[in-house]
């Protein structure tokens, strides 16, 4: 009897642990989400910019601008239509610590993506 008492204590304190990763991931996805979208604008703002020197001298070099521009907006769209919040009610922990994670990682490429692509836009002078 001890030992099933003191296998449901170290149970309940892993599960309650597990359910506090979680939610500190799921503050990190949103928090991070957060970060992201004003960059977004940014990335949109830019390119209304880049597209009128398109057609000029350096037309190459800012058609790939807007490529990069557009590609690293539309990451952020797909992870927002995948990212299914309303689930993770749905999930055991350990499913959700895992999609976490998994989010998390996606979404810290996407800002690595993001910011070399807006770093590079707003150094491009005509």
């Amino acid at each position: 009897m001890k030992k099933y008492i003191a296998l449901s204590l170290l149970l309940l304190g892993c599960s309650q642990a597990e359910e506090k990763l979680s939610e500190e991931l799921q503050a990190k996805v949103l928090g991070l989400h957060d970060v992201l979208m004003p960059k977004t604008e940014q990335l949109v703002s830019l390119k209304t910019k880049l597209d009128s020197l398109s057609t000029g001298a350096d037309s190459t070099h800012v058609r790939k601008l807007i490529s990069s521009l557009d590609k690293a907006d539309k990451s952020m769209m797909d992870w927002m239509h995948q990212f299914s919040i309303d689930s993770l009610g749905k999930m055991d922990v350990n499913t959700k610590v895992i999609y976490l994670k998994n989010q998390y990682t996606q979404l810290t490429e996407l800002q690595q993506l993001t910011d070399s692509t807006l770093h590079a836009a707003q150094k491009y002078r005509p």
